[in-house]
């Protein structure tokens, strides 16, 4: 036994001195050594096969260690790399996180931005005229926009060229009528001629030079421009004071809608004037001038105010007609009206009664204030030279009148006394200008 018991130490020194395949081979031939010398001195096997039982096992520790080290070894750099992979995969599931958050927190600003905007179009679709806009406008751009002060610019639009038709104040309170301003800076003006050739938006953020250079800008405020088109045609501008950069997409979007909006408005209106007007002059027709006569009566009546209606009718303009045509009793008609729309105030109503007889509604004029401008208007059409071709001839227009109330106050009172007034006229010789007052005298 004393040989298995120093086995057990010369096995650990031989592993530990010899390493790899060659202390493996060494301690084999060890063991087989000894196992022969047992075999020989104590001539049995019993002894022999359990040393040598005993000296395998030992022997196999070595090798069971170096094992056990290298698969721990193994499964703890696979475990390290592992946990790295896994802690670089969780960095790049946070940084997508914080992207999508930041994509949400976009899109919820943008879904925020498209509601606002949904609401003003709302709002703004409302709208039938100019004025019911403007109001929506103003609010709107008080309620959504950092501004100061804020203008919109209309252009002539029977222009092909840069001109400026009318400028507004946008202001969130407007009275009756819409008043018209003057822009403050003169700048504006040149930005606007710009903008009207090249189209789009113009913002200044107050320190730019190269702006400055190319306008001569002498403000140090920031401001923007937006360019409202009707299609490919300019029709306006819209100017904001002190604006903030940071609105001016949202701005942009909004001008577009304005655009958009102004383009119906004015769709609407020409398909409502086109019922009201008559197409050869331009004048109310009679469904018009009648309905607006009976609203004047109700507005006079409730302020106290007076009014005058007039019918004026074009001397023999039968054989007018007879001797020159048709097209030559069309041109006369469109310039009666001329002359009267020209020698008219703008408040003042004219409307194509019917053929060649003329309604004419003076607001808030007294008789002799009546008597005045028609007689101007016959003075005016008298001396007009019109001319057929190559002849020139003269016209003249008989005019009946009927002021409110003294005369009647109703609309269909007015009318007949006017009309009775015309028919003294005519019978009277013609070109002159008779009232139903002085009928009543007579």
């Amino acid at each position: 036994m004393i040989y298995e018991i120093l086995l057990i130490p010369i096995v650990f020194l031989i592993n530990f001195f010899i390493r790899g395949k060659r202390g493996y081979i060494f301690i084999f031939l060890v063991c087989l050594s000894l196992f022969l010398i047992e075999i020989l001195i104590k001539k049995t096997l019993l002894n022999p096969l359990f040393f040598l039982s005993i000296s395998l096992t030992f022997l196999s520790f070595p090798f069971l260690i170096d094992r056990f080290k290298k698969m721990s070894g193994n499964s703890l750099e696979e475990l390290r790399k592992g946990l790295h992979k896994i802690e670089f995969d969780c960095k790049e599931i946070e940084n997508k996180i914080r992207e999508i958050e930041g994509e949400i927190q976009r899109l919820e600003r943008e879904n925020t931005i498209m509601l606002e905007l949904y609401e003003i179009a709302k709002e703004m679709s409302k709208a039938l005229s100019f004025k019911d806009m403007f109001k929506i406008v103003c609010y709107t751009l008080q309620k959504n926009f950092s501004f100061d002060k804020g203008f919109l610019v209309t252009l002539r639009s029977d222009l092909d060229i840069f001109q400026i038709n009318k400028i507004y104040e946008l202001s969130p309170s407007l009275e009756e009528e819409l008043k018209e301003v003057y822009l403050p800076h003169r700048v504006y003006y040149k930005i606007m001629e710009s903008l009207f050739y090249k189209r789009g938006l113009f913002y200044f953020d107050g320190e730019d030079k190269e702006m400055i250079n190319k306008f001569n800008i002498d403000i140090d405020i920031p401001f923007v421009i937006s360019t409202l088109k009707l299609g490919k045609t300019v029709i306006g501008f819209l100017v904001l004071e002190n604006f903030k950069k940071e609105e001016f997409s949202r701005f942009s979007v909004f001008s577009t809608q304005l655009s958009l909006e102004l383009r119906r408005i004015m769709l609407y209106e020409n398909v409502e004037k086109m019922a009201i007007t008559d197409s050869l002059t331009g004048l109310y027709v009679r469904r018009k001038i009648i309905e607006s006569l009976e609203l004047e009566i109700e507005r006079a009546k409730k302020h106290k105010f007076f009014l005058t209606f007039l019918m004026l009718d074009i001397d023999h303009f039968k054989k007018c007609n007879d001797r020159f045509g048709h097209l030559v009793g069309d041109y006369v008609l469109s310039e009666i009206a001329r002359i009267l729309k020209t020698n008219l105030r703008e408040i003042d109503l004219i409307g194509r009664y019917g053929g060649e007889e003329i309604a004419i509604l003076l607001l808030n004029t007294k008789e002799d204030e009546a008597k005045i401008v028609a007689e101007r208007i016959r003075e005016k059409i008298a001396h007009f030279p019109f001319q057929a071709y190559n002849e020139r001839f003269r016209i003249t227009v008989s005019i009946g009148g009927a002021v409110f109330p003294k005369d009647g106050d109703s609309s269909l009172e007015l009318i007949n006394h006017a009309d009775n007034a015309l028919y003294s006229a005519k019978k009277q010789g013609r070109n002159c200008v008779i009232f139903y007052g002085e009928i009543k005298e007579k």
